[in-house]
């Protein structure tokens, strides 16, 4: 009975890959990701009044500090899943650091898709 318990309970959990557990990375790359965060909402206020108003809630949210982290915490990307662990780390600390070089327009004319690591960091996130 008790072995039947046991092959169950890590059938179950084997189900859905919790990623890996790297307590150094998951407070770095919240870290990385308040930042991010930080930017997009800098250029969303720049550009507030031509946001339309049925969009208006969404964007708040998205970009709100708690949903931003709370959504990331959800990644691929915080689990370590999808790649190379490394890979995925390097990606993200390179793809960071070109969001925060990159102004407000450049961010809005989508230049962050020339970037070839935030390419292969994105196509991680969406489990490609």
């Amino acid at each position: 009975m008790f072995l039947s318990i046991l092959v169950l309970v890590t059938t179950v959990s084997c189900k859905k890959d919790k990623g890996i557990m790297n307590l150094e990375w998951q407070n770095e790359s919240l870290s990385l990701t308040s930042e991010i965060c930080a930017k997009y909402r800098e250029c969303a206020d720049k550009e507030w009044k031509s946001i339309p108003e049925n969009l208006k809630k969404f964007t708040e949210g998205r970009l709100d500090e708690t949903q931003c982290q709370k959504r990331f915490r959800e990644s691929n990307a915080y689990k370590l899943i999808g790649a190379d662990p490394l890979a995925i780390q390097t990606a993200y600390k390179d793809c960071h650091k070109q969001i925060l070089q990159f102004s407000c327009k450049d961010l809005q004319e989508g230049k962050i898709e020339t970037v070839p690591l935030c390419v292969a960091f994105q196509k991680i996130q969406n489990g490609n």
